[in-house]
C-alpha cells in the first residue's frame, strides 16, 4: 500500500519532478520528503455481515525545508502545503486515486493543515497528515 501512494504523492504537480520521496525516512538535507505509515491507528472503519470492509490508510507526508526568520520563506513553506492539501481535494472530487489491485477507492484526503513538527537553526520538518479510504470485498 505505502509504495502505491509513494508513487501516486510523486505526480503532485507542486513537487519538483526529480524529487525523491522516500518512505519512513526522511534524509538530512533540505528538500527530502517522506511518506510515513501512522501507528495506533484501527484500519477497518466498517466490516459488513459479509466481511466487506470499509479500510483506511493514514499517512504522514513530511518535508524537510528551510526555516528562518524570514517570513517570506515561511508563506512559502505554508503555501506548498496548502497547495498540496487542495491537490488531494482535486483529486479526491475527480475521483483520481493511487492504482491498487483489488480495492475499490473511496476517498483520499489531508485530515490536517501542513504544520511544523520540529526545527532545528534553520531547518523544519513539517507534516501533513493523510488519509486513504477505500473498500475492500472478502474474498480479495
Amino acid at each position: 500500500m505505502i509504495e502505491k501512494i509513494r508513487k501516486y504523492i510523486k505526480e503532485c504537480p507542486y513537487l519538483d519532478e526529480f524529487t525523491k520521496i522516500n518512505v519512513n525516512y526522511l534524509k538530512d538535507n533540505v528538500k527530502a520528503y517522506s511518506i510515513n505509515e501512522v501507528v495506533g491507528y484501527n484500519p477497518v472503519v466498517y466490516e459488513d455481515l459479509c466481511g466487506n470492509k470499509e479500510m483506511q490508510f493514514q499517512f504522514t507526508f513530511d518535508a524537510k525545508l528551510y526555516w528562518n526568520e524570514e517570513s517570506q520563506n515561511n508563506i512559502d513553506n505554508s503555501i506548498f502545503f496548502e497547495n498540496f492539501r487542495n491537490w488531494l481535494e482535486k483529486n479526491n472530487y475527480e475521483e483520481k486515486f493511487p492504482e491498487i489491485e483489488g480495492i475499490e477507492p473511496i476517498s483520499i484526503q489531508a485530515i490536517t493543515n501542513g504544520y511544523i513538527f520540529i526545527t532545528n537553526a534553520d531547518e523544519a520538518i513539517y507534516r501533513i497528515s493523510c488519509k486513504f479510504t477505500y473498500y475492500k470485498r472478502r474474498n480479495e
